[in-house]
């Protein structure tokens, strides 16, 4: 017999692009954006802007391209 999962998150929306996304926190599985690694200051940045909030992949993607950017132009 199967085990019974919890429902899974609704499907949100990006607050950074409005795209809809699916987050995958209370997944079984770890989210896909556990794939991405995030500078400490980033994740601050985040945290702080949206405490508790959730991005669809391509913005975390391309927060963490303009920050790798910009930490290696300083």
């Amino acid at each position: 017999m199967a085990e019974a999962r919890s429902p899974l998150p609704a499907n949100a929306e990006c607050p950074r692009c409005g795209a809809g996304f699916r987050c995958g926190v209370a997944d079984a599985q770890p989210c896909a954006c556990t794939t991405l690694t995030l500078s400490p200051a980033l994740l601050a940045e985040l945290a702080r802007r949206d405490p508790g909030g959730c991005l669809c992949l391509d913005c975390l993607r391309a927060l963490r391209d303009d920050d790798l950017k910009a930490s290696t132009a300083a």
